[in-house]
């Protein structure tokens, strides 16, 4: 793609029916922070893709670094309060339980700054790569959620794997039973998130808590920041690898669509997209989310049209094929998918599996071409 100036985006924000509420707000602000991010870069679009993948893999690393140092600055600052604590004469009379809240609060605050900065800078890290990549403004600015590259990425930044409502006529949560819906009804409704924040409160407080009321409660902050700084950087290390999933596969899908299928959907046997429709609706239901490549290749498929033709034995290997190397795009496989991917383990054969695995890697994490041919 040819390189070319571009003005800086403006995101326009419509609702029907009021004001936005505060979680759309933040949304669109961090949409257009990223937006903005991609115009002002001084990144440019490397056409080489080996010298663009090696960008990729330094700006991967310098993020999953920051990660590791911001974990380092906020635990030392917890380790100055807990070591001030400890020296302080006003702190002779502090009982224990005023010693955990005191550090509780720090704690908190640090770690909200913290997490604060590597949400916003997994974004600009992003966006960075989008500029490399030379994704098309056009489509970076795209607000539908079928397409809309931003959204998914903010969703990755925040740890979220895909989305849960209804897309396609697919429900995600289709086989999680009645008790498992009335269960996550609840812990929506009480907001219940598993946050970093929130594991290193109730770390820190039980090792304050076991460790006694001596002089030794002061390093207990010492000690743990390895651990949290850890942490960070396979956090983050995790999140770069989604975020460039994301980012490459938004490009990548059409290409993995015409290598597998050369005759395109269009011209596609009804058995054939009968068995990809199962397919993505089985991965779907048991990954329980829709990962933004699945939501791809859905837009890209089409309707079923109450299609029930019966594939093949060719058709549905073809089929297979294709879906493992979806699945390989989308998002870490959970232990539910586990069974899925043994049965078409069964069909394709080991070694067919490794190589459409090892190939959508190189293609995502490498940008090597597809060249094998898969029919």
């Amino acid at each position: 793609m040819a390189n070319s100036v571009v003005k800086p985006a403006k995101v326009s924000i419509r609702t029907e029916g009021g004001l936005l509420g505060l979680k759309d707000t933040l949304q669109f602000w961090a949409i257009g922070r990223f937006l903005s991010t991609v115009v002002t870069s001084s990144e440019e679009a490397i056409t080489d893709r080996k010298e663009a993948d090696k960008r990729l893999d330094l700006l991967g690393r310098l993020a999953v670094f920051r990660a590791g140092l911001s974990g380092l600055i906020s635990g030392l600052f917890v380790v100055g309060m807990a070591l001030f604590l400890k020296d302080w004469e006003g702190a002779e009379g502090l009982s224990g339980w005023g010693f955990i809240v005191i550090l509780t609060v720090t704690s908190s605050l640090s770690t909200a700054f913290e997490l604060l900065f590597l949400y916003r800078d997994s974004l600009s890290t992003a966006a960075r790569m989008a500029k490399i990549l030379d994704i098309p403004q056009k489509e970076l600015e795209e607000v539908e959620l079928e397409n809309s590259i931003p959204h998914w990425l903010i969703h990755a930044a925040l740890g979220a794997p895909g989305f849960h409502g209804t897309m396609f006529g697919i429900d995600p949560l289709a086989k999680i039973g009645k008790v498992g819906l009335l269960i996550r009804k609840v812990l929506k409704k009480m907001r219940i998130v598993a946050s970093a924040t929130v594991f290193k409160m109730i770390l820190r407080r039980m090792w304050v808590r076991l460790l006694g009321r001596v002089a030794i409660r002061a390093y207990v902050e010492l000690i743990s920041l390895p651990a949290f700084i850890v942490l960070n950087m396979i956090g983050m290390n995790t999140m770069m690898k989604d975020m460039r999933s994301r980012l490459v596969g938004h490009d990548l899908m059409p290409k993995v669509v015409e290598h597998a299928f050369p005759e395109g959907f269009g011209e596609m046997k009804p058995g054939l997209r009968n068995a990809l429709h199962i397919g993505m609706v089985e991965q779907i239901t048991t990954a329980r989310f829709i990962h933004p490549n699945q939501i791809r290749v859905l837009d890209l498929l089409g309707d079923n049209n109450e299609n029930d033709t019966q594939a093949n034995d060719v058709q549905q290997r073809r089929a297979n094929r294709f879906l493992l190397a979806v699945f390989s795009m989308s998002g870490k496989n959970s232990r539910r998918c586990k069974k899925l991917i043994r049965h078409l383990e069964l069909h394709l054969g080991r070694i067919e599996v490794n190589l459409v695995r090892q190939e959508i890697d190189d293609a995502i994490y490498d940008l090597k071409p597809l060249e094998r041919p898969w029919f």
